[in-house]
């Protein structure tokens, strides 16, 4: 009996390793396949994709931390499938004076693409903004996209 627990700890920690092992070394979206154009170009964005709704709610986590949640609809304008859009947002004091700035992920390689004409709603969390922050929704624009 005792030769059996062993072993199946051995197993749960061997297959336990390999799924960290995986999540490790699995390819990130920086590294989006040859097949996919990426846009910087401002101009050429503002054409493709457009942010609408934009606004902020407040929540709190597991343990009674409040958690800033950044949403809005993303539009794809372009006449090909949007699959990934990246924003940065800038958080700013009450002096109007940048006190945050972070870039992420409005809609993922992982997700299904935005179709054209298409639009979704996106999500984005902070738990821990600057007490300095005046509380008003972020500068938020589109940095890059990838179709």
């Amino acid at each position: 009996m005792e030769r059996r627990s062993v072993v199946i700890i051995g197993i749960t920690t061997i297959v336990f390793v390999g799924l960290i092992l995986a999540w490790a070394f699995a390819p990130n979206d920086r590294n989006l396949s040859a097949s996919v154009t990426e846009v910087t170009d401002k101009t050429v964005i503002d054409k493709q994709v457009e942010l609408s709704r934009i606004g902020i709610e407040t929540s709190e986590n597991y343990v009674g931390h409040h958690i800033r949640i950044i949403h809005g609809t993303i539009k794809n304008l372009s006449d090909k499938p949007i699959r990934m859009v990246e924003v940065k947002l800038v958080f700013k004091d009450f002096d109007g004076k940048s006190i945050q700035e972070n870039v992420e992920k409005a809609h993922e390689v992982t997700q299904k693409p935005l179709a054209p004409g298409m639009q979704r709603r996106f999500e984005i969390n902070f738990e821990n903004l600057p007490k300095t922050w005046n509380y008003h929704v972020p500068a938020i624009e589109i940095t890059r996209i990838a179709s």
